[in-house]
């Protein structure tokens, strides 16, 4: 087997493996789904993150005693995100630790990453910022605002089974292909390695939710996904800057529509959590509505509602297990539904890979295309409501 493929499939084992002690560690990190953006029946644990991070660690180990040095230089960037980890894992043990907290720590991460591992942004290939970028008070903190705003995209996308996960294996599978025709071996190695630790975690994760990325995990793929596109750029001059802005498009847009949403529409902070995401009213609009006439046939079969109290208690009991049943089938419907914006986003990067404007025409589009999806889910749940006024005989005239 290629070298390059170990980078992959060590990680790759070492999070499938340790995913187990996570699931089974019920007294501590655990999500009890009685959050706003909750999704979920059961209590879950929210470790998984913190195995995501021990995976990756574990395959720049094996490549130091090794001497595989295309991944073995990640050392720095792994040290680097230790506070956003951190600070991740406390929120998932405690749930206490505030928003204002975790940026800060995504802010030293960042500046480690800048200082250690060289995460500077080097160029967005456009003239005056280009220009700009040659100061360190303009390119630092363009820079950390960038990783900043990665950490906290993934962790707005995490609300579903697989979404995040399978969203950051697409967008780490785009830096992998664009460093592979590049013959960028470090960048390549480390997608690779967070791949590997991201197909470890989505075994566990999707369709059954047996665990979670958490506060950690959503940081932590943030952060590794900032710093690798910033070397994608820095090392490849053929590969626009903008082809890695494209790749992660949705989660993009998302954060910057929830942002619009709650500080221009809500007038509500920008850190407060809602469950008005687009992955939120898919599950609310499409998933569940489906799961629900599934279900009714279900509970149809189980009987009329009369009989001894046996009977009665036989059919309760069914009846929950039946709807608890309903809810994990829609969860998981959405996923692959929101995976399709991020192929379309991969698609539109490749094929323009090297074109500045072509991007920047993409993103645009893309834009508009989420958009659209979000404006029919609303005015999809606004007939529903008036079809069962109507319904129920609510504002007839009498």
């Amino acid at each position: 087997m290629h070298p390059e493929w170990w980078f992959a499939a060590v990680p790759a084992l070492c999070a499938g493996a340790l995913m187990p002690v996570a699931i089974s560690a019920r007294s501590i990190g655990h999500d009890h789904a009685d959050g706003v953006q909750a999704m979920h029946v059961t209590p879950t644990s929210r470790l998984g993150g913190t195995i995501l991070y021990i995976a990756f660690a574990t395959a720049i180990l094996v490549a130091h005693l090794f001497g595989f040095d295309d991944l073995a230089v990640a050392l720095p960037l792994l040290l680097a995100a230790i506070p956003i980890v951190a600070a991740g894992l406390a929120e998932d043990l405690t749930r206490r630790v505030r928003p204002r907290y975790r940026l800060l720590a995504a802010l030293i991460s960042a500046a480690l990453a800048s200082y250690y591992a060289g995460s500077v942004v080097p160029r967005v290939d456009l003239p005056l910022v280009d220009y700009l970028l040659g100061f360190a008070w303009f390119a630092l903190p363009l820079t950390w605002f960038m990783v900043i705003g990665a950490c906290n995209a993934f962790n707005l996308i995490d609300g579903m089974h697989g979404l995040a996960s399978g969203t950051a294996l697409i967008m780490f599978g785009g830096i992998a292909l664009a460093a592979g025709w590049a013959h960028d071996h470090e960048t390549l190695a480390q997608a690779l390695a967070m791949m590997g630790a991201l197909a470890g975690f989505l075994v566990w994760n999707y369709p059954r939710g047996r665990i979670f990325l958490g506060d950690a995990g959503a940081y932590f793929i943030g952060f590794v996904y900032a710093a690798l596109a910033i070397r994608l750029v820095a090392n490849n001059d053929a590969i626009s800057a903008w082809y890695v802005i494209v790749l992660a498009g949705y989660p993009i847009v998302d954060t910057l529509f929830a942002m619009y949403r709650r500080g221009m529409v809500r007038h509500v902070p920008l850190m407060a959590p809602d469950a008005l995401h687009l992955h939120s009213l898919v599950f609310r609009r499409i998933a569940i509505p489906r799961e629900r006439r599934r279900l009714e046939r279900r509970v149809q079969d189980l009987g009329p509602p009369g009989g001894d109290e046996r009977r009665k208690a036989e059919r309760r009991a069914g009846d929950r297990a039946l709807r608890q049943l309903h809810l994990h089938r829609a969860n998981r419907r959405v996923a692959p539904r929101l995976w399709v914006h991020s192929l379309l986003c991969l698609a539109m990067a490749v094929v323009f890979y090297d074109n500045t404007y072509a991007l920047l025409g993409c993103l645009a589009g893309y834009t508009l295309f989420y958009t659209s999806r979000y404006r029919h889910l609303v005015r999809f749940g606004q007939r529903q409501v008036r079809r069962v006024l109507r319904e129920q005989g609510v504002g007839r005239k009498p």
